[in-house]
């Protein structure tokens, strides 16, 4: 647990002097600002696009990513050997900062073509977006969580498919097994590294199984051996996107989907049981995990501007037994979420918390145990922001919640003092009791006036009541920046 009093710098409250910082330093400041300058650097970012018959659909993803003005490089793979693309379709101001790049394929690779444009991209990482899928309102959001754990797969879905996908968790600590499935067409980030491994893996194991190479999605995820970062979000597609027929609505498709989803999971479980074979043709799948946080729920507010996320995960994913002999359809369609875990989880969502709307609530669905706790990325290091929660728990629960800031998301300090921070009733039209909690930094003693980070921890006993977070808001920011 990262947000636990071991690793928290705990601060004692009785300085009441506004002159001593017992916060963060200015070097600490400067030299955190540096380390996110750094990784935008590093964590440069080619986009892929897949092209098949809908041009005018690829035509409008690729506009939208242009005037992202966060890719250095966009890569559109035609599947379509019939059509010959070129890059005045697409590049039609000269005055464009990014470079595009055509590359029309002889044949139709399906889903294998989206790794085979990242292993050829300029850049260490790649975006991958369906051309059907409107990533617009929460592609920043995604960058950053990316930036900021950049060695797992970063994807959205939505909260159906969220539950889904925790259900499809795999864990075996006596053979290094931890990973889980998502999909990547609704918006994606890979490092190139894991696309160029992903396309050997392919040609290693399937090569007795060509036919499902095109369904290269499903392997990806699992194979890469560590649970995805997902948000939880409301997607939504591209207007007149659904024109043409796509490849999940082919005849075989739900059958080859089913026959992949069962072999991805034998032929990474094999191999780690196995020692991973002595053979030197093969190429070893990873044991360890690199991710720099835990597993979470998130999801980025409408607006683009923040995440608000938890450890609270619907499904204890890790105490999952797993049995290759009698779990092996555990990622197929015959594991589908029924009940009301599921239904609880649609409801009251992460998505509840940042939809506008103090009327619904994120919640959990029972008491607040030690350790647990919500938190906000604000994308970058702020300094003066101003930002509101409305909370549908108790003023109490709230008292005793340690708020902690970050500029890491790892390592923390707790914040003090009440200065800067206002509660008052706040009205409910379904009548129940809701408080509005302000939090002005430029009011926070000084030290505390810059953080990426903000978490809300139940560090000291349990309750016996369930957090309830109903709106968060940014007021205002001064020094706002572009990521």
């Amino acid at each position: 647990m990262y947000l636990s009093r071991g690793i928290i710098k705990q601060i004692q409250s009785n300085y009441d002097d506004d002159e001593v910082n017992i916060g963060f330093s200015e070097f600490e400041v400067l030299q955190s600002k540096q380390h996110e300058i750094d990784l935008i650097q590093k964590y440069s970012l080619s986009a892929i696009v897949l092209h098949w018959k809908r041009s005018a659909s690829v035509a409008r993803a690729v506009n939208n990513l242009v005037n992202s003005n966060l890719f250095k490089e966009i890569i559109i793979w035609n599947n379509n050997p019939k059509i010959t693309l070129k890059k005045t379709q697409f590049q039609k101001n000269t005055n464009f900062l990014v470079d595009i790049r055509i590359i029309n394929s002889k044949e139709n690779l399906k889903d294998e073509a989206k790794y085979r444009a990242c292993a050829k991209a300029q850049n260490i990482a790649c975006f991958y977006v369906d051309d059907d899928w409107d990533a617009s309102f929460y592609l920043k959001s995604l960058i950053a969580d990316f930036r900021a754990d950049p060695y797992v797969l970063h994807s959205v879905t939505d909260p159906g498919t969220f539950y889904t996908n925790l259900m499809w968790s795999y864990f075996d600590k006596n053979i290094n097994l931890h990973t889980g499935f998502s999909w990547i067409g609704c918006g994606s980030i890979f490092l190139r590294e894991y696309a160029q491994r992903h396309i050997q893996y392919l040609h290693t194991y399937l090569k007795n199984n060509r036919n499902l190479i095109h369904l290269s999605d499903v392997f990806f995820s699992i194979w890469l051996n560590d649970i995805p970062s997902q948000f939880n979000m409301y997607i939504r597609n591209l207007p007149q996107s659904r024109t043409g027929s796509s490849f999940s609505s082919s005849s075989n498709f739900l059958q080859y989907q089913y026959q992949s989803s069962i072999l991805a999971i034998r032929i990474l479980e094999y191999n780690l049981r196995w020692n991973q074979s002595n053979s030197k043709n093969n190429i070893k799948f990873s044991r360890t995990q690199k991710r720099r946080f835990p597993y979470y729920v998130k999801s980025s507010n409408p607006n683009d501007e923040f995440i608000f996320y938890t450890n609270i995960l619907p499904i204890n994913i890790e105490h999952i037994s797993f049995n290759i002999s009698k779990d092996f359809n555990r990622g197929t369609r015959k594991n589908l979420p029924r009940g009301s875990g599921v239904s609880f989880f649609a409801s009251h969502t992460t998505l509840k918390a940042v939809d506008n709307n103090p009327s619904t609530c994120w919640r959990i669905g029972r008491n607040t145990r030690q350790g647990e706790f919500f938190a906000i990325d604000f994308l970058y290091i702020r300094t003066n922001l101003s930002f509101a929660l409305i909370i549908g728990h108790t003023r109490e629960l709230q008292n005793n919640i340690d708020m902690n800031l970050s500029f890491d998301g790892l390592w923390w300090i707790t914040y003090p003092s009440m200065n800067g921070i206002t509660i008052r009733s706040q009205n409910s039209t379904t009548h129940k009791q809701q408080y509005m909690i302000i939090f002005n930094s430029t009011q926070f003693k000084l030290g505390f006036r810059s953080f990426r980070y903000v978490a809300f921890n139940a560090s000291r006993i349990s309750y016996l009541e369930e957090f309830q977070v109903c709106d968060v808001k940014i007021i205002s920011s001064i020094n706002i920046t572009t990521l």
